[in-house]
């Protein structure tokens, strides 16, 4: 008796003690009085938690008296870790899911704003929210990757969220998974791709008008110098000097083509 680690205590019908084990012995008297008396089970003294537990026998009844001070502390502190987490989860600014076994323990306040549903009813219903596009990508989520998925909210707007998932222990084995809403950045990406596809038509079609220009004008400035480069050496003293300025005039409008064609500038 005096080996087992729980206070055993005999007490006649009167109250009286008749018999103590060690681990009651060293309790104090008062204490002990106090646990007879008293009909709760739990009870803190000084730093220390003491379950009592009291059977009744014909002449008398038995306590004991067990120090579940450890335990106490363990749940105490169990208890402030999840409010803890419960606070964080609840002001975080990015979407929160608890999951085990592909059922939805939690969701906070910022994954419900996202996709519009409240508590219970975004627990059940989250899983058919994923676009059908995106069904396979819940397997790479699960497999610790980070996928962009897309969602539909209550009003049926396309959401995309970048996900990611971890393992951690809340009833059990469970999975966290954090979303980030990225639809603003997801639209903002397809009109900057509209913008550039527009921008590159823009590009091609400035490219083709200038190889018209080059097509169309060269051409005939080239034919008009070749035609001016013969006759001039045949042409007699005044003829010659009018088909030399003709041909330095040429000359200066395929200079101003060509800068227009190579920089895109008006110049001789």
């Amino acid at each position: 008796m005096d080996n087992i680690p729980v206070g055993i205590i005999f007490i006649d019908n009167k109250g009286e003690i008749l018999y103590k084990n060690k681990f009651a012995s060293d309790i104090k008297e008062g204490t002990i009085k106090k646990f007879i008396a008293d009909e709760k089970t739990l009870h803190k003294i000084g730093k220390k938690y003491y379950k009592i537990r009291k059977i009744i026998i014909s002449k008398g009844g038995i306590i004991t008296i067990e120090d579940v001070t450890e335990k106490i502390m363990a749940e105490n502190a169990l208890k402030d870790s999840e409010e803890r987490y419960r606070a964080v989860c609840e002001n975080a600014l990015i979407g929160i899911i608890v999951m085990k076994r592909n059922k939805i323990l939690y969701v906070n306040k910022r994954m419900e704003e996202i996709l519009g549903y409240k508590g219970e009813e975004l627990k059940n219903l989250f899983f058919d929210l994923v676009h059908p596009e995106d069904a396979d990508k819940l397997d790479d989520l699960f497999k610790g990757k980070v996928p962009q998925i897309k969602f539909f909210d209550k009003d049926g707007n396309i959401k995309w969220l970048e996900m990611g998932c971890c393992k951690i222990k809340y009833n059990g084995k469970s999975k966290l998974i954090n979303a980030i809403d990225i639809t603003k950045r997801k639209e903002m990406e397809e009109k900057i791709k509209e913008a550039n596809e527009k921008m590159q038509k823009a590009l091609e079609r400035e490219r083709k008008f200038l190889e018209e220009i080059s097509h169309y004008f060269f051409n005939p400035l080239c034919i008009a110098k070749g035609y001016l480069d013969l006759s001039i050496p045949n042409a007699d003293p005044s003829l010659r000097r009018k088909l030399e300025i003709t041909k330095q005039a040429v000359t200066r409008v395929e200079n101003v083509v060509k800068h227009i064609v190579t920089e895109g500038k008006i110049y001789e």
